[in-house]
């Protein structure tokens, strides 16, 4: 919500010749990406940036920086070409969660250390947040991945993706720290997924069905689905246009429960 506000101020107060990009999809998800898109807001890779300002330098051009937070080195040319051209803004509406596990990696680790981070290896927030770490890095995303590690001398720093799953980062911190009392640990998995997590399996508990709402790149989303299957069946819908409603007979209770990243009007049409 407060990346989309940011958004959408920008849009407000540029004028006709600005350019406002997106680098990458803002959140994961489709609807909100093409309703920005309308807006006339585009999503641009990190790759083309620098090719689509020096095609035109003298129309103003802002980049936002997506939610998830882009590696380190992307970060810092950006904000260099920000400041060697008045006609290139940029503006970094990554997540506060996000930026906290970019601080802990460079203020906690070392060339005696070890980064382990729990997460889903080619999501964006995760390439970003790994490009902070100095020493030797790991990400997983399963217990037996850490079980089967060997890092040797180095000082353990635990942190998890801010999507992760909340009860699988349970058994992975106490598994940490019976192998390694010095261990640090970090609980990084944001208190709106954490939250969300809870009441979705206390919804699905108490129903028949559930629908979870949300976009399929989604990782807090993908967890949603995957807590709730374990307890009823589960639906996974993107918007409106994919509820079906041929219920089992058993269905006298539906859950919902969305993702983090799903609007709320498309929350209320379902």
């Amino acid at each position: 919500r407060r990346a989309d506000k940011t958004v959408r101020e920008l849009v407000k107060e540029s004028t006709e010749k600005t350019r406002v990009y997106t680098l990458g999809q803002l959140i994961h998800n489709t609807l909100h990406t093409e309703e920005l898109k309308n807006l006339g807001v585009t999503t641009i890779s990190f790759d083309d940036v620098e090719k689509v300002f020096l095609s035109d330098p003298e129309t103003p051009m802002t980049v936002v920086i997506r939610t998830h937070g882009i590696p380190k080195q992307q970060f810092e040319f950006l904000q260099e070409l920000a400041k060697s051209n008045t006609n290139f803004t940029v503006v970094d509406a990554t997540c506060p969660f996000v930026k906290k596990i970019h601080n802990i990696a460079v203020e906690n680790t070392n060339d005696e250390t070890c980064f382990l981070l729990f997460a889903d290896k080619d999501h964006p927030e995760t390439i970003g947040t790994i490009s902070y770490a100095k020493g030797d890095k790991l990400v997983f995303n399963t217990l037996d991945e850490l079980k089967a590690y060997d890092f040797g001398n180095k000082l353990p720093i635990l942190c998890a993706q801010t999507t992760q799953n909340l009860v699988e980062f349970k058994k992975i911190k106490k598994f940490l720290k019976k192998l390694c009392t010095n261990a640090k640990i970090f609980d990084t998995i944001c208190s709106v997924t954490e939250n969300r997590q809870n009441e979705a399996t206390k919804i699905a508990e108490k129903s028949d069905l559930m629908i979870v709402i949300g976009g399929h790149e989604s990782s807090n989303t993908r967890k949603l689905f995957d807590l709730c299957s374990n307890v009823c069946p589960t639906f996974w819908i993107e918007s409106v246009a994919d509820l079906q409603t041929d219920f089992p007979d058993n269905a006298k209770c539906v859950g919902i429960t969305a993702g983090a990243s799903t609007p709320d009007g498309i929350i209320t049409e379902v």
